[in-house]
């Protein structure tokens, strides 16, 4: 089965989507389909990583030039009569530039959506709906993305299809961290928020839910992991008084040895359409707190494998938090049904095997 993977671009490995269209990368060739891999524009990351398979530069990737819709058509029908039927598309401006320009070529489009659309401008409000007549399926990672996909882009439910992220459970936590062995061996409970830093992920209420707690009984921290830049966190931080228990460790490839250290794992983003973080807390055997909104309520339920706050309430997000250091045999027993959970819900296995059935049946390919 020949699979036509398109992007944008790719910068970081680490970030949700681009995380998972690598590991889909990486599934699709060990389960024997025959990739090509189309980016809009070059990045750095890229020259110094070139994938493990045929990959073409389009160099343009601005929906307003027509040289990026000309080179794009001009893909497309190479990749018709080397016998590509299928393209499956990530990101927003190939998703705005692709469908129509392969459906010229003869080539069904997948069009992947990974969150609440808070990239929806008034020229994406205008266009999607148009390009999206040529797209054969809507592809969410949860169903609280795909109402917004359907309600926005106007992409008829019966192309709507769910498929929830993968996640590899064979990593282990098996080196130490030592910033954080130091901490947790100085009696610290170690809240931890895996994102990187930017305004929609409000890391400013998991500092200012940290201030609220009593130090006097507890001995907690807030462990930052993300690229980013964190000047304007680590002021408030010393505005609050925590400056001393506010870590900010960067950009990192070894999350699963950073999350054995913590006590529960945070998320405060005001959108989120499904998030790779819960689901690597929930592998690591941690209870989640979380805003209550996009997909995560699909993931955490309330009092059974974490906490759900209102977006922005930061009073109820630190109640949570003290809730993890009030009861820690509670919060240990929750982070366990989690893992039973995610184990269940979330492999790579399930995750290939579902996609693999959409390209079949989108193609016409028989399993």
């Amino acid at each position: 089965m020949k699979i036509l993977l398109v992007i944008d671009r790719l910068t970081n490995p680490h970030a949700g989507t681009e995380g998972q269209f690598l590991l889909l990368i990486h599934l699709l060739q060990k389960a024997g389909c025959e990739l090509r891999v189309l980016i809009l524009a070059n990045s750095e990351w890229l020259n110094a990583n070139p994938l493990p398979c045929a990959t073409v530069i389009v160099g343009s990737s601005s929906i307003k030039s027509p040289r990026t819709w000309w080179r794009v058509y001009a893909q497309a029908r190479q990749a018709k009569a080397d016998g590509f039927e299928l393209a499956h598309i990530f990101f927003n401006d190939a998703s705005v530039v692709c469908p129509p320009m392969f459906a010229l070529a003869g080539i069904k489009s997948i069009i992947s959506r990974r969150d609440m659309g808070f990239w929806y401008n008034p020229i994406y409000r205008l266009l999607l709906p148009f390009t999206g007549k040529f797209v054969s399926c809507a592809l969410s990672n949860s169903h609280a993305v795909a109402e917004v996909t359907a309600n926005v882009e106007k992409i008829p439910r019966a192309k709507l299809r769910v498929i929830y992220n993968g996640f590899n459970r064979a990593l282990s936590a098996d080196s130490k961290v030592t910033e954080l062995e130091t901490l947790k061996l100085s009696g610290a409970a170690i809240f931890g928020l895996v994102a990187n830093i930017r305004p929609i992920k409000r890391m400013q209420d998991a500092i200012s839910a940290l201030s609220r707690l009593d130090f006097g009984l507890y001995n907690p921290h807030l462990v930052i992991i993300g690229a980013g830049d964190p000047s304007d966190l680590q002021v408030l931080a010393s505005n609050l008084g925590v400056s001393n228990r506010v870590h900010f460790l960067g950009s990192r490839s070894d999350i699963p040895d950073c999350l054995q250290y913590l006590s529960a794992g945070l998320l405060c983003s005001e959108s989120e359409g499904f998030s790779n973080a819960i689901v690597e807390y929930q592998f690591a055997g941690l209870p989640v707190i979380c805003s209550r909104t996009g997909g995560n309520p699909e993931a955490v339920s309330q009092d059974k494998t974490g906490w759900l706050y209102e977006v922005g309430d930061v009073a109820e997000l630190s109640r949570a938090m003290e809730a993890v250091l009030a009861e820690p045999e509670c919060a240990q027993a929750m982070g366990i049904t989690a893992k039973n959970e995610a184990e269940s819900r979330y492999t790579i296995d399930a995750m290939l095997e579902q996609h693999l059935l959409l390209y079949r049946e989108l193609i016409g390919v028989k399993s």
